[in-house]
């Protein structure tokens, strides 16, 4: 695992590469099924390498399950657009921003418009369970001074 200087790890070192996919017209049959086969929690709906929108665990309580739909309507009818992404360049702290603030609790990594990888609370704990006291350390006087600065202006 990398640090980076100011303390702060890049999304590259967290991200997890292998990103499920579907096409907006898979149906949410299709993608419970695969979101079941594959033990994950989301499902980035991509067309000819663009990504469209996302379909969470969530979005099959909240929207699917509220509102019934057929098990062959479409996961564009459903999927959570436009993406909230981030770039593998940005530090950890920036995704951390990012989704407690969205209340999100899965970022899509996109750089030069493909995604390349995803970001969920699974790579915070394996962050955690890497990183060294020192480094966690850093981390943590970072994101203080991040969050205490813009109160200080």
């Amino acid at each position: 695992m990398v640090i980076e200087k100011n303390g702060n790890f890049s999304v590259k070192e967290i991200m997890n590469p292998n990103v499920v996919s579907l096409k907006p017209t898979s149906t949410l049959k299709e993608a419970a099924e695969l979101m079941t086969r594959q033990k994950i929690g989301s499902v980035v709906i991509i067309d000819e390498n663009r990504p469209l929108g996302i379909i969470t665990e969530r979005d099959f309580v909240t929207k699917i399950m509220l509102k019934p739909h057929s098990e062959d309507s479409k996961v564009s009818e459903v999927m959570s657009s436009p993406v909230i992404y981030v770039s593998s360049e940005q530090s950890v702290a920036d995704v951390i921003d990012i989704m407690a603030n969205k209340e999100i609790r899965k970022v899509p990594v996109i750089d030069d418009g493909k995604v390349i990888g995803i970001v969920t609370g699974t790579e915070f704990l394996r962050l955690f369970v890497q990183a060294t006291d020192e480094d966690m350390q850093k981390a943590y006087q970072q994101y203080v001074k991040r969050v205490y600065s813009k109160w200080f202006v």
